[in-house]
């Protein structure tokens, strides 16, 4: 009977040592992987991508960008930052591909603007159901095709995308984000801003007030369409900004200024 218990014992410390095994395997390949992605977002000291890495695979932070903008922003432009400021421009759907979701869990504030959002019922940013335009008061035929919808003019090669061939057109009437951020109270600071209305990026930014609020980063979609993102970088660059790095159908830009304040 004895031997039978001992059997028992071993056979179940190794069982229990080889599910420990396999779960530390587990959570070192998640960390390993987002290491990596850290890596190659954010340019982090070793350390420091270390100490992150398993503070996301805990569940301290969890991000939703697309391609990793809200990672950029928190852990390379805005470390530790909790007070920011963000204006998330095409917001859609306020948890899935968002790119202002962890800056709004971190405790940051700001503007959402879409005229169609989804999902927006545990986000805490104003929001605004608007089409955003250079100059407001403009009616324009918006296609609400959902993340892809957007102002019939200035779609590109969107166009021709069966979803949003097939989706309703829409009348509305622009506004500029110098009106938006006038009704906000935003800050003279803001920390991001986030540009992603399928084609009306270019026209948005010549509707913004530059001399009136400065920008710590933008992450702008430009979904390789010339000439409109050449002349986005111009018009950013002239305006003290500088491109900093190119991911997919993003442009990511910065402050000429390093001493971002709020």
């Amino acid at each position: 009977m004895g031997s039978k218990i001992t059997v028992r014992s071993i056979v179940a410390v190794i069982v229990s040592a080889s599910a420990a095994a396999l779960l530390a395997g587990y959570v070192g390949l998640l960390v390993g992987r987002t290491y990596e992605k850290n890596g190659q977002c954010c340019g982090l000291a070793r350390s420091t991508n270390l100490v992150l890495s398993i503070r996301e695979v805990a569940g301290f932070v969890e991000f939703h960008s697309e391609m990793d903008q809200d990672r950029w922003i928190v852990y390379k432009i805005f470390p530790g930052v909790t007070n920011g400021y963000f204006v998330d421009v095409g917001s859609a759907d306020g948890v899935r591909e968002s790119n202002t979701k962890t800056l709004e869990d971190l405790g940051w504030r700001g503007v959402c603007v879409d005229p169609f959002p989804t999902n927006m019922e545990n986000r805490t940013c104003t929001m605004f159901k608007e089409v955003v335009d250079g100059v407001g008061g403009h009616k324009v035929r918006f296609r609400a095709a959902g993340v892809l919808g957007g102002v019939e003019d200035m779609l590109g090669r969107g166009k021709k995308n069966e979803r949003v061939k097939q989706a309703e057109a829409v009348e509305l009437t622009t506004t500029t984000l110098g009106n938006i951020l006038a009704r906000a109270k935003a800050p003279n600071f803001i920390d991001y801003i986030s540009l992603d209305i399928e084609g009306g990026e270019l026209d948005a930014l010549r509707g913004f007030p530059f001399s009136k609020y400065k920008v710590g980063a933008f992450t702008i979609e430009h979904n390789w369409e010339e000439p409109k993102r050449s002349q986005i970088k111009a018009l950013l660059q002239n305006e003290g900004y500088r491109w900093i790095r190119s991911v997919a159908q993003d442009d990511y830009y910065q402050s000429h200024d390093d001493q971002m304040h709020h």
